[in-house]
């Protein structure tokens, strides 16, 4: 075992990671077998690593961190910090400074280990409190740092002291930015109402006025200060303004997403479809563009405004664009007719915490895909979330109108089991003429059954329609369809169940479950093993 070829050992390890959905639990397993194994599933067991953890320290020595052998496999550093340690009446690992603001200890020993580690490349920040200068300063003199994110964690102007690090990925997320996409998945946290009233959290709403234009002004001057090597920029309309974007070069920029609320116009400048439109007019290089607004009664987007016809310079510009999405927050005003090179589209339904999502209804879904095809696009990718139920008449009209669908996921906002009107096969041959798709997820009803059937008929259920679909879509991969999930005591939430196609000599299908996915906001295309 010890001369296993290196390179079977890595296709091995790629091999327990992919069947297993990413997870880590298989590759412990391998990891306790022999002392090559474990060597061998170091750099993929520590390639991203999140700390502190609370069961791992003493009052002696504080907060344990990573041993410095493995500091030289770390990739990812999730610096997450717990909000309960914060708490007046129970600090733990920090102290209160004289006007009640959060300091932590500990905080060196990452200061320290960062220029120790070759291969960071990415670090993500979740942290009740202002990071310390003295943390973006190690952080700034790491040769290998290209990624950074910002949730939930207070920002001041001592970001911009990162350097001389040239970033090529910024994440900039406010704090209490709480969005529900769909009726999907939510980050457990956001259920949980202690995360509301913690103390830091309170003290921090009753400071929003000013501490919104001190972190905006932060932003800005961090994302200009990086904005001639940025090619993936994720921002909250909170946190900029669409005039200060549009001061700025962005001459590698290729993703551009915004995200929470869309970024205030004062009554003196220009109309925010305008603004929006000069900021892109210095994006060279743009070709993936997500607008993902919170749905608001108060507001709303228009991407073209009312201008009829519409400015030829901002036409000019979506033409260019491959990838967009776009939220229930905004208004398509036809932009998709002028959208001659897309190749991905994901329009999504987004809302803010507590509330629910109204998503499209069909008679705007018919829009949207008349618009598709007029625009003469080659649509590949089709990710949609829809408010009413699914038919084979939509299915039809989809594949009539994007015929070169490689992936293709419709999402019901809200999904529900009950008796359908539609069979499988009427759903196949809808779907027939699809001929180069892989990757499908869809929406379609299926009998009611108790959640807590022992024999699980509503996973039987699916599970044969996704083998007779895999029969009659010979180039299908991947087959998933909408369930609804107990998520607490009395709280349901949409998911899927996901197979994996298999095809073996003969024409026989055999299917394997994948692990519960989501998409990690603000992603849309990828998505990832649900981390909780």
């Amino acid at each position: 075992m010890s001369i296993l070829n290196a390179d079977i050992t890595h296709i091995l390890i790629n091999d327990l990671l992919s069947s297993n959905g990413g997870g880590p639990s298989a590759l412990l397993t391998l990891a306790s077998t022999t002392r090559s194994f474990r060597e061998s599933c170091l750099p993929y067991l520590f390639s991203e690593v999140r700390w502190p953890h609370k069961s791992k320290a003493d009052n002696e020595s504080g907060l344990h961190f990573f041993p410095e052998g493995l500091w030289p496999y770390i990739r990812h550093f999730r610096l997450e910090w717990f909000d309960e340690w914060t708490e007046p009446t129970r600090i733990k690992w920090g102290t209160m400074d004289k006007d009640g603001n959060y300091i932590p200890r500990d905080l060196v020993k990452f200061e320290l280990a960062v220029a120790k580690m070759p291969k960071l490349s990415k670090v993500t920040l979740s942290c009740p409190f202002v990071i310390p200068r003295s943390l973006f300063q190690s952080l700034g003199l790491s040769r290998s740092l290209s990624a950074i994110t910002f949730i939930d964690t207070p920002l001041q102007i001592g970001i911009t002291s990162m350097s001389p690090v040239a970033f090529k990925q910024i994440s900039l997320t406010p704090v209490g930015q709480a969005l529900r996409i769909g009726d999907g998945p939510t980050d457990p946290r956001f259920s949980d109402i202690t995360y509301f009233i913690r103390d830091w959290r309170r003290k921090y709403r009753s400071q929003a006025s000013w501490r919104q234009v001190q972190e905006t002004q932060s932003s800005i001057a961090f994302v200009k200060t990086h904005a001639a090597h940025l090619t993936h920029l994720e921002l909250s309309g909170s946190l900029c303004s669409f005039g200060a974007l549009s001061r700025i070069d962005w001459p590698c920029l290729k993703t551009f997403a915004l995200t929470g609320n869309a970024p205030v116009t004062q009554p003196y400048e220009p109309p925010a479809h305008v603004q929006l439109f000069n900021v892109l007019a210095r994006m060279d290089a743009l070709r993936d563009l997500r607008l993902l607004f919170s749905q608001s009664k108060a507001q709303e987007f228009h991407i073209l405004g009312s201008d009829d016809p519409p400015d030829p310079a901002h036409t000019a510009k979506l033409a260019t664009l491959t990838d967009f999405a776009i939220s229930n927050a905004c208004k398509l005003d036809g932009i998709l007719n002028y959208m001659t090179s897309l190749q991905r589209l994901a329009i999504l339904a987004i809302v803010d915490l507590p509330r629910w999502p109204i998503a499209l209804g069909q008679a705007e879904v018919d829009r949207v895909l008349t618009d598709v095809a007029a625009s003469g696009c080659e649509l590949t990718d089709l990710r949609i979330i829809v408010e009413d139920k699914l038919t084979p008449d939509v299915c039809w009209s989809i594949t009539s109108k994007c015929p070169h669908l490689q992936t293709l996921e419709i999402e019901r906002c809200g999904y529900h089991d009950g008796k359908s009107v539609s069979s499988w096969q009427e759903f196949l041959e809808a779907l027939s003429p699809l001929s180069a798709l892989r990757d499908l997820r869809i929406c379609m009803q299926f009998p009611e059954y108790d959640d807590v059937d022992e024999f699980e008929s509503w996973r039987t259920v699916r599970k044969d329609c996704a083998k007779a679909l895999a029969t009659g879509l010979k180039l299908l991969g991947r087959v998933g369809f909408e369930y609804r999930k107990r998520a607490g005591t009395h709280r349901y939430q949409d998911a899927w169940l996901d197979f994996v196609i298999s095809r073996r000599k003969g024409g026989a299908v055999e299917l394997y479950q994948l692990p519960a996915m989501w998409y990690p906001f603000p992603e849309v295309w990828e998505s990832s093993r649900l981390p909780f």
